[in-house]
């Protein structure tokens, strides 16, 4: 996913997929969109409501080779590819595009990263100069001077550098420092013990051996140099946080006078052309940590680490020998059988390096305005139950309340698209040439967010292409983020019944309103501002119900000995448990949900409940639920269906569910909290 690394994101882990023999008609002649053969009846919805909706359809279903998982998402993902591919595959025919124009950039970009032919005849060589720059390297300072060079690619080494706004000035962009340059996935997977995480280190060992050998080394040297990397690497783990302690954003925190920074920091904001007096640092202690280890290790460790992430860094526009050898890597994470087909690598680059300009692009040929006026009626009509629901808390003081409605009304909408777009065209893009394209759109983002530190938020920026299935909240600045490529079935249905879009996206809807008021986002004030708006008393209130979710989502089990972590995904479970609550009293109001006709033999209660059920509707790969269960703030799929589901009222009301169910919580341990 593209976009600030502060963001709050759904990143939605699963879904169903829907085609065109799913579209069912119902007795009244209207589409019903809900598969009847997904349900697997051998199952109660009383005992696992996940695996009832949608078990038969799981058992039915191979996940293709080049997929994690299958299921909405990743169905209607590879609909969002093919439709940008139709896009591309078009202008790269066309002749005659005017040099400079988004249609030119887009399919130019494109052109040449198909074509394998001269990236396989180029080897290596567009990065000779940058190889030979490292290996003369002489001491820490050269280091931070490649470091630098690397982030005016856009590509990161040694730490996480970006520019947004000031969490506790969030009308101001600031330059941000936070931990990071491991190349496995957080610093568990250096330590962690588990046969599983040890083969992943092994495999990545391997992988950067192959690199040194594919740069000129011999075996021996290769070999060496892997060490090399991992010692670096193991070192910079050692002082990074657990990715649960990162969630805590008072803890990483830091506003620091760059004239109190120790020498270091010079050469770092010096090379990267910083000037700010102040600059934001995540984990102070992480850099105090990574000063040490310069210093205390070989400088040849991080010559080898340099030389491994500036060729990894650029792996998606390098011969197919080095993908093939990151992908025998890489798929241990995520069970994918084989890489995904070049023309869809490509069409995800040129998203992410030039989204907007094909994100117009998109818009024009696949997003209807009506979809658009659909959505805002849903987000007004979830916005207004939010603030019923917190009028009628019982747990919050009506002090909190009224700043809790402030910020709640303060929520600013975007739907599809951004209303105004970025502008490329200092951009050369030529078609023999994919690394110098894509350095070249690196250096663009680079100064363009350089330019920005000190100077106001842009606050109509959006952090996700229009193409994107996905959506977010941003807490600095109070806004709710739905791009054109989610608003389509199974999320969101422009003609469908209140019942299927209010338990689709009108859920997506409510889990970013929510995110706004989970364990992170209700520290942040209506402006954006990270600021304590809470009475004491009604802080430790909220905390009470958040430990219900925690001790909840702990308890249950993802994939072999691997359970949910509960404080990692606590903000998206409360999102999710919250989401649901609100997208479900906002369908109550609706005239479907008043009346007593079935479509299908479901009540319109059945069918809200089942077309949320259906989003989530996902098989996966073990290797990609270990790799979520271990990184990613999201629980799985069928914890996003059975967990929410579990606190509802309005569930046990319409399945029937009594003590003795697996899917039954007494009242006092359901989280009731928004």
């Amino acid at each position: 996913m593209n976009g600030s690394p502060r963001l709050t994101l759904l990143a939605i882990a699963g879904g169903l997929m829907l085609t065109a023999a799913c579209r069912n008609s119902s007795e009244s002649g209207a589409p019903a969109y809900i598969d009847p053969s997904a349900v697997d009846s051998s199952i109660r919805p009383q005992d696992d409501f996940f695996t009832y909706a949608n078990g038969g359809w799981i058992k039915r279903t191979e996940i293709p080779a080049s997929q994690s998982a299958w299921g909405a998402l990743y169905s209607l993902s590879d609909k969002s590819l093919e439709d940008m591919h139709s896009i591309l595959d078009s202008l790269d025919k066309t002749t005659g595009l005017q040099n400079g124009s988004i249609a030119q950039q887009v399919a130019d970009l494109y052109a040449s990263v198909m074509d394998s032919a001269t990236i396989d005849g180029k080897a290596l060589t567009p990065l000779k100069d940058e190889l030979n720059d490292i290996a003369q390297i002489k001491d820490i300072p050269g280091v931070f001077s490649e470091v630098a060079r690397e982030y005016k690619e856009e590509n990161g080494a040694l730490f996480a550098y970006y520019v947004t706004a000031d969490d506790k000035n969030s009308q101001v962009n600031a330059a941000h420092f936070d931990q990071g340059g491991l190349g496995l996935p957080n610093r568990d997977y250096y330590f962690n013990q588990d046969t599983s995480i040890q083969k992943i280190r092994e495999a990545y060992t391997v992988y950067v051996t192959k690199v040194f050998r594919m740069i000129g080394d011999d075996s021996a040297a290769a070999t060496k140099r892997a060490g090399e990397l991992m010692a670096a690497e193991i070192a910079m783990a050692k002082v990074s946080k657990s990715p649960v302690a990162l969630r805590d954003p008072q803890a990483n925190y830091h506003k620091e006078p760059v004239k109190a920074l120790p020498g270091p920091w010079k050469d770092i904001l010096n090379n990267l052309g910083i000037t700010a007096d102040t600059i934001l640092v995540g984990q102070p202690e992480y850099y105090t940590g990574l000063f040490d280890a310069l210093n205390k290790l070989p400088l040849d460790d991080w010559k080898s680490y340099l030389t491994f992430h500036l060729v990894d860094n650029y792996a998606s526009v390098l011969p197919d020998t080095l993908q093939s050898a990151r992908f025998a890597y890489a798929h241990l994470l995520s069970g994918q059988q084989k890489m995904q087909e070049r023309w869809k690598r490509a069409c995800g680059l040129v998203d992410g390096y030039l989204g907007d300009a094909l994100g117009q692009l998109y818009v024009q040929k696949y997003f209807p305005p009506e979809a658009k006026q659909r959505m805002l009626e849903l987000v007004n009509n979830l916005q207004a139950t939010y603030a019923e629901h917190i009028q009628s808390l019982d747990w919050m003081s009506d002090s909190t309340k009224k700043k809790a409605l402030v910020k709640l009304h303060a929520i600013t909408r975007k739907i599809g698209y951004p209303d105004k777009w970025k502008d490329y065209s200092t951009i050369s893009i030529v078609r023999a040439d994919a690394v110098n394209n894509t350095r070249q759109c690196g250096n663009w983002q680079f100064q363009r967010d350089l330019k920005k530190i000190g100077k106001p938020v842009d606050r109509s920026e959006w952090y996700m292409t229009p193409p994107t299935v996905d959506a977010y909240y941003n807490p600095t600045s109070n806004d709710i983020n739905f791009p054109a490529g989610i608003l389509q079935p199974p999320f969101f249905y422009k003609d469908g019944d209140d019942a299927l879009n209010y338990g689709a996206i009108g859920l997506v809807i409510g889990h970013e309103m929510t995110h706004g008021f989970d364990d992170q986002g209700r520290q942040y004030d209506a402006d954006g501002n990270l600021k304590d708006w809470w009475t004491k008393e009604d802080a430790e209130r909220f905390k009470q119900r958040a430990n219900l979710v925690v001790q909840e989502y702990d308890g249950f089990v993802a994939v072999d000995t691997f359970h949910i972590n509960g404080n990692l995904t606590l903000g998206e479970n409360i999102a999710d448990v919250g989401g649901l609550s609100i997208a479900y009293g906002a369908f109550q109001k609706t005239a479907q949900a008043k009346d007593t006709t079935r479509i299908d033999g479901l009540t319109p209660d059945e069918r809200f409940f089942r077309s949320f059920a259906q989003v989530w509707k996902v098989k996966s790969r073990p290797e990609v639920l270990r790799t979520q269960v271990l990184t990613n703030p999201h629980s799985t799929p069928q914890y996003r269906v059975n967990g929410p589901v579990s606190n509802l009222n309005a569930f046990y009301t319409t399945y029937n569910v009594k003590p003795g169910d697996r899917m039954y919580r007494p009242d006092s341990l359901r989280a009731h909290i928004w």
